[in-house]
Formats: structure tokens, C-alpha cells, sequence
């Protein structure tokens, strides 16, 4: 699946600004992965907000908008119970080029059925 193509993807990161800062700082690390406070801190933004884009926190950030639902990050959790956002790899060139979109102009999605 192509998911500069998919119309939720685009509708989700029009709608949230943080949805795009948390997206396009996990791409500016990958391949590494980061936690929930260290990306709050590099974006400057409280870590409840960022949970929310992340793994979707009530009606603000629905789960299935969220940046794991949506497929863009995957979730590691080690032994100890620590989790780690990561770009899904699978993605990566995908969220490359959604960057590539967002930078240069408002993207918007239409849906003809």
C-alpha cells in the first residue's frame, strides 16, 4: 500500500500539527527510536499531548488516528516495560515523502466515491 495515497493518513496529519512534529522527528532520528518524554522535549510539547498522537488518547486523538494506528510508527517494549517510538520501517521512504509534502505546501485529500 502507497500511503502518500491514503486519504486518512493525509486527513490525520492536516489536522494535528504535533501529529506532524512527532511523525517528522521520529523520521529525523530513524533509524533509531526514541521514548515518550525524550520526543516531549524535542518538539517542546507536553508528553500527554504527544501520547495522544502517538497511541491515541480519548476523543482529541482517536486511537485509530493516531500515529500507530495509522501504521507510521511501530511500538517497541522491552523487558523492563520501557516503550519506544519508532518510523516503521516498512514506511520509511513513504514518510519521507510525506515530509517532502508537508514542506512545501497544505496537502489535502479528496475522496470520490
Amino acid at each position: 500500500m502507497e500511503l502518500i495515497a491514503d486519504g486518512n493518513i493525509i486527513r490525520s496529519l492536516n489536522r494535528s500539527e504535533l501529529r506532524r512534529k512527532v511523525l517528522f522527528y521520529l523520521l529525523s532520528i530513524y533509524p533509531y527510536r526514541s521514548y515518550l518524554s525524550e520526543i516531549s522535549r524535542a518538539i517542546k510539547s507536553d508528553p500527554s499531548n504527544v501520547k495522544g498522537c502517538l497511541e491515541g488518547l480519548g476523543v482529541r486523538y482517536t486511537g485509530e488516528e493516531s500515529l500507530v494506528g495509522l501504521g507510521l510508527v511501530s511500538v517497541e517494549q522491552t523487558k523492563n516495560g520501557f516503550r519506544y517510538f519508532k518510523v516503521n520501517q516498512e514506511y520509511i521512504e513513504d514518510v519521507k515523502s510525506l515530509k517532502s509534502m508537508f514542506n512545501h505546501k497544505k496537502v489535502f485529500a479528496v475522496e470520490i466515491g
